[in-house]
């Protein structure tokens, strides 16, 4: 997983590099991007407003509210908001945008990019523009934030320091650190004034926190607690994304011989790219991967506009090094049905990968929205992995 790990950290350090990541680009524009008069997200006055409200009017579940800011001077961790206990529950609510590349109008929410954590312990990080995080260790609360920086789940950057200051963007943003139960104080603080509509989000999201199947964990690098994978009936395994990314991965253990494949079931509903992803700015897509003991991958993806067979490196610098795409499935007559999928992955990586992989270390399901800031939908079932006469059920 070594390898895999620090080729991934590559998104944040190649979107930062500034002009050479920007060339060939144009604006990837969304719908409904919401800018009030400040350049921020509308949520930028509201947020102001709710720690306005707190300061005139306390509620006892609110042990107190801070409000901060990060830009492209600030290094990691470097801004503490006070001291948390193990088990203290911390609700965030941000705005701001954070830019991939200013020049292209490329940018993810601020959600997406802001990172938080207890002393030195495992990273938080929502994935949406609120989450609550609870903290696994005393300690001094910090912040952060990342592209896709980090080497390890306790936030150590990868990418060069000089790369990291070079970015732009500014996430604002409040920490509610909660006396007792978050959802109790946020219910209560939703009942004065939800200026924003924040709080009733973050409460929707406590409501539902995802779950995924035994075996099954996210990665470090995007998200711990952001929905985008979650159990579903049937033995499914449900997809949804909107201007975020997401991956879960389950580990395998087979070799790679001849004859080895992959097989799994989908259905797509929605997909979050209108037009080819072979490009960075559009960028966005759904798809099943398999990861090599070199650390190379294969992911077999439904395109919106590349032919069915059309295979290409990752557009993304320096993933482009280690990442295979696939397009197994095509445009938009097959969405809303159920279908039955089998890949000679052994055949596949000979052909399109290379390299001296001998053994399939994991299967990985991926979903990417931020460039586009669309949304989408797919599920997943009957994932197996067969090699050598063996058989392994991971979903």
């Amino acid at each position: 997983m070594g390898t895999r790990r620090s080729f991934l950290t590559g998104m944040g350090a190649a979107a930062l590099a500034g002009g050479a990541f920007a060339t060939g680009l144009t604006p990837a524009r969304a719908v409904g991007d919401g800018l009030g008069a400040s350049g921020l997200p509308d949520e930028g006055e509201r947020v102001r407003a709710i720690v306005a409200l707190l300061h005139q009017r306390g509620i006892p579940e609110l042990a107190r509210a801070v409000p901060f800011e990060l830009r492209g001077k600030d290094l990691p961790w470097m801004k503490e908001l006070g001291e948390v206990r193990t088990g203290q529950q911390v609700t965030f609510l941000l705005a701001g945008r954070w830019y991939l590349a200013r020049a292209a109008d490329l940018w993810v929410e601020p959600g997406v990019a802001f990172h938080a954590r207890a002393d030195k312990g495992q990273l938080y990080n929502s994935m949406a523009n609120t989450g609550t995080m609870t903290a696994d260790r005393d300690g001094p609360l910090a912040i952060a934030r990342s592209a896709g920086e980090w080497a390890s789940p306790n936030g150590d950057l990868a990418t060069p320091t000089d790369v990291y200051l070079a970015a732009e963007g500014r996430i604002e943003g409040v920490a509610l650190i909660w006396n007792g139960d978050a959802r109790t104080g946020l219910a209560r603080l939703a009942a004065m004034s939800d200026v924003a509509g924040l709080i009733h989000d973050e409460i929707a999201r406590l409501d539902k926190v995802p779950v995924l199947p035994p075996g099954w964990k996210s990665i470090f690098l995007f998200g711990n607690g952001d929905g985008t994978f979650r159990s579903g009936p049937n033995r499914e395994i449900l997809c949804s994304t909107h201007k975020s990314v997401g991956i879960v991965q389950r580990p395998v253990a087979l070799q790679l011989a001849p004859g080895a494949t992959l097989e799994w079931s989908w259905v797509v509903d929605e997909l979050p790219a209108p037009t080819p992803e072979d490009e960075i700015g559009t960028h966005d897509y759904l798809s099943i991967a398999v990861e090599f003991d070199d650390g190379q991958d294969l992911t077999y993806m439904w395109s919106a506009g590349l032919p069915s067979g059309h295979v290409f490196r990752c557009p993304l610098p320096l993933w482009a090094g280690r990442e295979t795409h696939m397009v197994v499935r095509t445009g938009r007559d097959e969405l809303g049905q159920w279908l039955s999928e089998a890949r000679p992955v052994h055949d596949d990586y000979k052909a399109h990968v290379g390299g001296d992989a001998r053994h399939i270390v994991g299967v990985w399901l991926i979903a990417n929205s931020v460039f586009l800031r669309r949304s989408g939908r797919c599920r997943y079932r009957n994932i197996v992995v067969s090699s050598s006469g063996l058989r392994q059920t991971v979903l």
